[in-house]
């Protein structure tokens, strides 16, 4: 009587020690895979990426920089893409008039090698003989002046259009704007080439083979990598 019971605690058990080892770095499991690309041109169907599994301590990736035979041989592939989805709508449309310049420069279609930017400048709307450049490729346009010299147009003329083509967005403020899309996921990589070799395609039927090329495109593996939500503003396909 009196006495106060009171439960006796139980005593503490330590929790045993779990030391988490991290697994082996392994460079390509943060790189672009572009062995992805190998069958593209063989197949219309969108190849599905793995999930990959966690990482329990996951590493920064690293930047994608494929090499220039890589990035020469990728292009290629959705050139041909580009190029059969033409053939395949070419019977669906009927091909406008195109009209014709008056006068042609006696220069026109005269290739001029690799020039920079600076030397593109001069063939602008204001001048006879008009170049433009795409993803570095420089075409004729001279014989479109109703297009690139007075048309709606004009502002394409002595400028480079690549970032144009691949935002939609047909803006003076869009040209001469240099970053390398292979720094960018494998799907984003997918979208931007079909775009930019989409608008390559259509310069070519129009105005024939590349008459130079464009210097800032040598070094393309040393440009910053090109921006991601311009693109989805835009709701391009």
């Amino acid at each position: 009587m009196g006495q106060i019971c009171q439960r006796r605690a139980a005593p503490e058990v330590a929790a045993p020690k779990v030391t988490l080892v991290p697994k082996k770095h392994d460079p390509k499991r943060y790189g672009s895979d572009y062995s992805r690309f190998d069958h593209i041109e063989d197949s219309d169907e969108e190849v599905d990426t793995k999930v990959e599994e966690e990482v329990p301590y996951p590493e920064e990736p690293e930047p994608q920089n494929p090499s220039d035979d890589q990035r020469k041989e990728l292009k290629e592939k959705f050139m041909k893409i580009s190029r059969k989805m033409v053939r395949d709508t070419s019977g669906r449309f009927r091909d406008e008039e195109k009209p014709k310049a008056a006068r042609l420069p006696k220069d026109h279609q005269r290739p001029v090698g690799t020039i920079s930017l600076q030397e593109l400048a001069k063939y602008s709307c204001s001048n006879d003989r008009m170049l433009l450049s795409c993803y570095g490729d420089i075409f004729d346009v001279s014989s479109r002046p109703d297009l690139y010299g007075w048309g709606p147009k004009s502002w394409q003329s002595g400028k480079d259009i690549t970032w144009s083509a691949v935002t939609g967005n047909e803006k003076p403020d869009q040209c001469n704007r240099f970053y390398d899309v292979f720094k960018l996921d494998p799907d984003r990589i997918s979208r931007y080439l079909t775009l930019i070799c989409n608008r390559l395609v259509a310069l070519q039927d129009e105005f024939g083979k590349p008459v130079g090329r464009l210097d800032r495109f040598l070094n393309e593996r040393h440009l910053p990598a090109a921006p991601q939500s311009e693109v989805e503003e835009c709701k391009q396909q």
